[in-house]
């Protein structure tokens, strides 16, 4: 659930890789040395992908694996993950979809290094027309409300592999970047 980034700033800070999951009960017990917070190991376990759960971390747990990599909220990390990409292309903040014309193309990226490209169908309907690991397919046709940056991407219909099927897409970081190509 972490991004890949996240995960070695948090191997940098505790000297060594976490590769196993019994590494998660090292970890935790740095963690409440520098924080003076606990973090189980089973939800470090989760939070480094070794336990499968769709349920997401809570804002405080979040807010813990900041400060133990030195930044005062979650909120700040994800700040600090985005100025890097600012700098590199202009970002859009939010999608509008009551103002998109048929045929516009958008990239969405989240973490951990999930893309996927988009186009507008008309009717708040979206085609995936590639992905990157995403749940989503190409060809996929999803119907979005809201597309924002520091949000997840909450998909409400999808027709094609996921149909009847909700999926949340950047559950932890929220959508990192949007760019219209």
């Amino acid at each position: 659930m972490l991004s890949e980034i996240i995960k070695k700033q948090v191997e940098q800070k505790t000297g060594q890789e976490i590769r196993y999951p019994r590494d998660c009960a090292v970890l935790a017990e740095k963690i409440f040395t520098q924080c003076n917070c606990r973090i189980s190991p089973s939800t470090l376990r989760r939070l480094f992908g070794f336990d499968k759960s769709k349920n997401a971390p809570r804002d405080y747990t979040l807010d813990i694996i900041a400060q133990y990599i030195g930044h005062p909220s979650w909120a700040a990390v994800l700040k600090s993950l985005n100025t890097d990409g600012e700098k590199k292309v202009k970002q859009i903040a939010e999608i509008k979809v009551s103002l998109l014309k048929r045929g516009e193309r958008f990239e969405l990226g989240y973490k951990p290094n999930a893309s996927l490209t988009i186009e507008y169908i008309g009717n708040s309907k979206f085609k995936v027309l590639s992905a990157n690991n995403s749940r989503m397919k190409n060809g996929d046709i999803f119907k979005a409300s809201l597309i924002a940056r520091h949000r997840p991407l909450f998909v409400l219909e999808v027709e094609g592999n996921f149909q009847d099927e909700k999926i949340i897409e950047g559950k932890v970081s929220g959508i990192t970047h949007i760019k219209k190509i």
